[in-house]
């Protein structure tokens, strides 16, 4: 094979779990002999414990996948040569860390235009997970800011990787977390209280997409077809209705395109429960900050 295949992985959790080893192996199977393979460690670039990280995730990939990976450091020497890497990458893998770091370090980079290039020119398997799946949506989930520190929710100005697709989403990743046992952590940690405002904010002509742990959307950047992989679902939530698209499926970007912007229809609609905490329907108002201030969240996988 001369040419990396265009696939875009957006990927709930798990991502170097061995759930998720046959996943990798698909993707890997699109690449050309001795790949480029790039590790973009940044999202966890800020935590003292990041060589282990990446040396974990290096042989997880070389030992499960038979897949030889370089990583990109979390830096602000030779950014120039970071892009250049990236651009020429056939793979591109990031995962768990902190969505807001990420995404202040990939603005002030640039790396975020190099990522857009990327699925829109469908140039090589660009594979985003957890944290990082946070990132890909015009609109991005601080999630610990909210969850751990208490501030309002609000959108962060995400790298919107899907809008080069036609999709005006917002990428939620863990979206049926069940670890808080005696409380709500599905939606990435935050409960149906805090999305139902937070969905509120969206404007009309987008939804949220929401990613299950351990399950992934496959967008084929060459065939125009979107498939869901893994133990999950899929859903696309607009206005406190969901979507699920289960495990299996496969869809035209069309198809996905209308689901988002609310004229498609699917089998299994639910409505999403509705809580005292629920904004009613009314005007929407469309507020983001910049990522790169406050606490600093974490997205485990």
């Amino acid at each position: 094979m001369d040419a990396a295949r265009g696939i875009l992985a957006l990927m709930g959790s798990g991502e170097t779990s061995p759930t998720m080893v046959t996943l990798h192996r698909e993707l890997a199977a699109h690449l050309r002999h001795e790949p480029r393979a790039v590790i973009l460690e940044t999202p966890y670039g800020f935590q003292v414990n990041r060589d282990a990280i990446s040396a974990g995730a290096r042989e997880y990939f070389r030992r499960s996948v038979d897949l030889t990976t370089v990583v990109a450091p979390d830096t602000d020497h030779d950014t120039d040569g970071l892009r250049h890497q990236l651009r020429r990458a056939d793979w591109v893998f990031s995962g768990p860390g902190s969505p807001s770091y990420a995404l202040g370090r990939w603005h002030t980079q640039r790396v975020g235009e190099i990522l857009h290039e990327r699925v829109r020119r469908a140039h090589g398997v660009t594979a985003m997970a957890s944290a990082a799946a946070c990132t890909v949506g015009f609109a991005a989930l601080p999630v610990y800011e909210v969850y751990k520190a208490g501030h309002p929710p609000v959108w962060l100005d995400g790298l919107d990787l899907t809008g080069a697709l036609g999709l005006r989403v917002a990428v939620i990743p863990h979206y049926d977390n069940a670890e808080g046992g005696t409380h709500d952590t599905r939606f990435c940690y935050l409960g149906e209280p805090r999305l139902a405002a937070l969905e509120h904010e969206l404007p009309d002509d987008s939804a949220v997409l929401g990613i299950d742990e351990h399950t992934a959307l496959l967008i084929d950047l060459d065939t125009s077809l979107a498939r869901v992989w893994g133990r999950g679902v899929m859903t696309v939530r607009r206005r406190g209705v969901s979507v699920p698209v289960g495990a299996g499926t496969v869809l035209t970007l069309d198809q996905l395109r209308d689901l988002v912007g609310g004229t498609g229809r699917a089998p299994g609609s639910i409505p999403a429960p509705r809580t005292a905490d629920t904004p009613g329907a009314g005007a929407r108002t469309w507020r983001r900050t910049r990522a790169g201030s406050g606490p600093v969240p974490y997205c485990a996988a």
